[in-house]
């Protein structure tokens, strides 16, 4: 019996072997914020920083009227997050 792997399994299980995981996870969803505020928001996002030990995204914006206003839209932001990943990654959202 042969099995086969694509090269997308071979290098994830590397990563999982060497405890990549949570950096390949950190990464994606710092990018998936970024794609789904778009530039303008990215460009007045000072910090974006995942912790996936507590699915905590923490956001730093530069303009305080900014997180105001995206404070209303929380529940918005994390589902969009998570759709962009494909799973439900991000339970929190904390901006500062």
């Amino acid at each position: 019996m042969s099995h086969e792997y694509t090269i997308k399994d071979l290098i994830d299980a590397a990563l999982r072997k060497y405890n990549f995981d949570d950096s390949i996870t950190r990464g994606q969803v710092e990018q998936a914020y970024r794609d789904v505020v778009g530039e303008f928001i990215v460009k007045l996002t000072r910090d974006v920083r995942y912790d996936p030990a507590s699915h905590t995204l923490r956001v730093t914006l530069s303009v305080p009227a900014l997180k105001n206003e995206l404070t209303y839209k929380t529940t918005d932001l994390i589902e969009a997050i998570n759709n962009k990943l494909g799973r439900k990654e991000v339970q929190k959202l904390f901006l500062l």
